[in-house]
């Protein structure tokens, strides 16, 4: 088994010889996942319109979450580099990778990758409409699933779900105050200017890939 203290300092240790190359990753996933979509709106947001011409204006706008381009920039780009950042995080714990593992996620059974991302997200999303609480839980439940899919890229979603499921049974409370205990961290980047944030990240994902480690010998994979 794990508890915060340990996986927060074999973490640290990790950091200590591989750091730059860390945060180089988490700083593409942040770009080419999700966060994305953040990038253009803080762009459309704070660059005045006499810098930006209304056509690229117009551009950035047709870019943005409410768009189709954007929805399947998140599904096709962003779920599979996702899952190769958590393969390289998983990787990161004993050796150093190549940055070019981030996009692990589009190798092997891609396809597949994306579907199980996208309903693992679709099924959180519904649950947090119906209670925020039962969200949260479920949110913890899946959490291991970019982690098993970036090793096992062909697991069908049944197996998926299950795995991550049973990784989870009775650990989902210490994962939140796992998470719960970089708050600080997390605090301190946004104040230095907002930018000190992902200095931090870091930090928290190669924490979670050592817990993820831990978790699956739990199970049989």
């Amino acid at each position: 088994m794990w508890n915060r203290q340990q996986v927060k300092e074999q973490a640290k240790q990790i950091m200590k010889r591989n750091y730059w190359k860390m945060f180089v990753v988490t700083l593409i996933a942040g770009i080419l996942s999700t966060d994305y979509v953040t990038v253009i709106q803080e762009i459309q947001g704070f660059v005045p319109d006499v810098v930006l011409p209304s056509m690229f204006s117009s551009i950035l706008s047709f870019l943005s979450m409410e768009s189709i381009v954007g929805l399947l920039f998140s599904t096709f780009i962003g779920f599979a580099i996702r899952v190769g950042e958590q393969y390289y995080f998983i990787k990161n714990h004993d050796e150093n990778p190549e940055l070019g593992e981030i996009f692990k996620g589009f190798k092997g059974n891609y396809l597949n990758v994306v579907k199980i991302m996208f309903l693992m997200d679709l099924k959180t999303l519904l649950w947090l409409f119906l209670f925020i609480v039962p969200g949260l839980i479920k949110a913890y439940e899946y959490s291991m699933i970019p982690y098993l899919l970036a090793e096992n890229p062909n697991l069908s979603a049944s197996e998926a779900f299950s795995l991550s499921k049973q990784m989870t049974t009775g650990q989902k409370m210490d994962l939140f105050v796992l998470d719960l205990s970089f708050l600080g961290w997390i605090i301190l980047g946004l104040i230095c200017c907002g930018i000190g944030i992902l200095f931090v990240l870091p930090y928290p994902e190669a924490t979670r890939a050592e817990v993820y480690l831990n978790l699956k010998e739990s199970v049989k994979i």
